[in-house]
């Protein structure tokens, strides 16, 4: 009964180091180069930082945006996200609106040299950010 409890007990350690090992290979400062369906923005008012945990915290330049998106390898989803609720001026409310629905649809990523894209289901960017902290 212990061997077969140290197994288990073994086994979801071994899943808990994937899941902090998957999020802390894009831990750091991110600028936020492209969102999906939106028109051209200040890319230097954006940021996208996220924690060696996996905790996320972001902005297009208005609200801040948080949360604890769910990683697993090169998948991830960020679900529900903590958000300010300040009234944004045009064009950057459509642009907040758009990058959170991009962060919604949201399924996988990779890292191409110093850049972070965020996958769709179908492998289409959703966002592209580029690293800031080198």
């Amino acid at each position: 009964m212990r061997a077969i409890f140290a197994a288990l007990a073994m086994t979801a350690l071994g899943g808990a180091g994937a899941l902090a090992a998957g999020a802390s290979a894009f831990a750091g400062k991110w600028r936020i180069d492209e969102v999906r369906g939106s028109e051209s923005f200040d890319a230097a008012k954006t940021q996208f930082e996220a924690a060696a945990d996996g905790r996320v915290s972001t902005t297009v330049g208005c609200n801040r945006i948080a949360g604890k998106p769910a990683v697993d390898g090169d998948r991830i989803t960020f679900g529900p996200m903590a958000a300010t609720r300040m009234a944004c001026p045009p064009p950057l409310d459509r642009l907040e609106s758009k990058y959170l629905a991009a962060l919604d649809a949201v399924r996988s990523w990779r890292i191409e040299g110093t850049k972070l894209l965020l996958l769709d289901a179908e492998g289409e960017r959703a966002v592209t950010l580029e690293r800031a902290d080198l």
